[in-house]
């Protein structure tokens, strides 16, 4: 067999080849153990089709499984003469077992192996991401319970506007984790579908079992268009992305909030030393560098979206080669929202609340508009209210002492969307424990011959 899977006999300039292969050697370490998984999956079919042989499907997943534990190890390498995972692959089980290797590609085009590979890839990140989420949010939920209490000025425009509580900015973070968490198991269906099968994109007249494929990998669905499969790659991957860059749209607000709450002028915070790091020049300065790159590595996460979006995004249908470039940017992608996943846990349990300081900022004038509603509870028409209101404190006649109650009936408003909110993440963590089980299930069994 040829060391390149299309490679007929002719010459091809040296510089045209390592242009065209580029890192694939590199970024495909990446997705070799998942294609080691889809391979698999492929071989038994070929085995209940007719197309193999028992024992040969026996030999290759025995092969394939011991592959993808080298690869998970680091162990692998892929030569510029292989190109990519897939010829690594069927070089290794043809170098190993002959003919029974050479089979592995019966039925397949290097287009639908990747679009198998990239799939479980990105199922496996978003399952790890939505794990590492709800962790995030159940942390979340501690510090919720312990500083619910806590008084914080609300701003708008970065200027103080009206009473508003640790416990209410906590909820908001706990929200935001639960809307992605959902948004999450959205981008776990879209992957999880079988496109095996289509070939370079025009299906294939072998009678290959699809499905037998997808129950085999605990895909939910079979692509039913073998041209739509192809013209998926590029857009999954855009919708991984765009989610990751969602999340990171989350962790930079969370992210401001607290660097502004941590600046002197402001005190509301403090960060205790194993979250900050010190400066070059200046003997006294401890810095919340960590704060500033995890919103930095937000940007990056809108980087690699853009990338992916300008490479994929602009081609007509069917494969290109240009395709072969959305692999860097999405395990980019990847890698960053990863750090930031790890490093965010320590964030919300290292923050401590300045409870002082907090009740010193907490100025009368932030409860201006409580008293335009006690007027509006009298029957007072709002704008009326609203300029009776802005007279009273001009004239000094506003009993704020007074006001400060009405902030009550908001506390426990927040501690019961809290308590709505635990409840909708609870189902929401059963349904990503089912789903986790279930495919980590299949893809454990799927080197081991039934």
């Amino acid at each position: 067999m040829s060391t390149r899977l299309w490679d007929k006999g002719q010459t091809t300039d040296a510089r045209v080849l390592a242009f065209t292969v580029g890192n694939d050697p590199q970024v495909d370490l990446y997705l070799l153990p998942w294609d080691c998984i889809g391979s698999a999956a492929h071989a038994r079919m070929l085995g209940a089709v007719g197309l193999l042989e028992h024992k040969d499907v026996s030999s290759l997943c025995a092969k394939l499984g011991l592959l993808f534990e080298q690869a998970v190890r680091g162990e692998v390498v892929i030569s510029l003469d292989q190109e990519d995972c897939h010829t690594a692959i069927e070089s290794y089980l043809t170098k190993e077992l002959g003919d029974a290797g050479a089979r592995i590609h019966t039925g397949r085009s290097r287009n639908d192996q990747v679009l198998l590979a990239s799939r479980l890839y990105m199922r496996g990140v978003i399952l790890s991401a939505l794990e590492q989420l709800v962790g995030i949010a159940d942390e979340i939920g501690k510090r919720f319970a312990m500083d619910t209490d806590l008084p914080l000025p609300g701003y708008t425009h970065l200027q103080p506007a009206m009473p508003s509580s640790v416990g209410m900015w906590w909820h908001a973070q706990y929200e935001a984790i639960t809307r992605l968490i959902e948004q999450g198991l959205a981008r776990l269906l879209s992957v999880n579908s079988n496109p095996l099968g289509a070939g370079a994109g025009f299906d294939t007249p072998l009678p290959l079992n699809r499905k037998l494929v997808a129950e085999l990998l605990a895909l939910e669905r079979v692509d039913r268009s073998p041209i739509d499969a192809q013209n998926s790659r590029g857009r999954l991957e855009r919708e991984l992305l765009f989610w990751f860059s969602e999340m990171g749209a989350v962790v930079e607000k969370l992210s401001w909030d607290l660097q502004m709450f941590h600046m002197r002028e402001f005190q509301f915070i403090s960060l205790p030393d194993e979250l900050t790091t010190g400066s070059s020049i200046m003997p006294q300065k401890r810095n919340p560098d960590v704060l500033e790159l995890l919103r930095g590595r937000c940007a990056s996460l809108r980087g690699c979206l853009t990338e992916l979006q300008w490479v994929s995004g602009k081609l007509p249908s069917n494969y290109h080669r240009d395709l072969q470039l959305v692999k860097e940017p999405l395990v980019r992608g990847v890698q960053v929202a990863g750090s930031i996943l790890d490093i965010l846990p320590l964030v919300v349990q290292g923050v401590c609340w300045n409870k002082q300081e907090l009740a010193s900022k907490m100025h009368d004038e932030l409860y201006a508009t409580y008293d335009a509603f006690r007027r509006v509870r009298q029957g007072v028409p709002f704008r009326t209210a609203y300029k009776e209101t802005a007279a009273a404190i001009a004239a000094g006649k506003t009993d704020f002492a007074a006001l400060r109650d009405d902030f009550k009936e908001i506390a426990q408003r927040t501690a019961l969307g809290f308590q709505e909110a635990m409840q909708e993440l609870a189902g929401l963590k059963s349904r990503l424990a089912a789903a986790a089980r279930t495919i980590r299930t299949a893809e454990a069994a799927i080197f081991c011959m039934p």
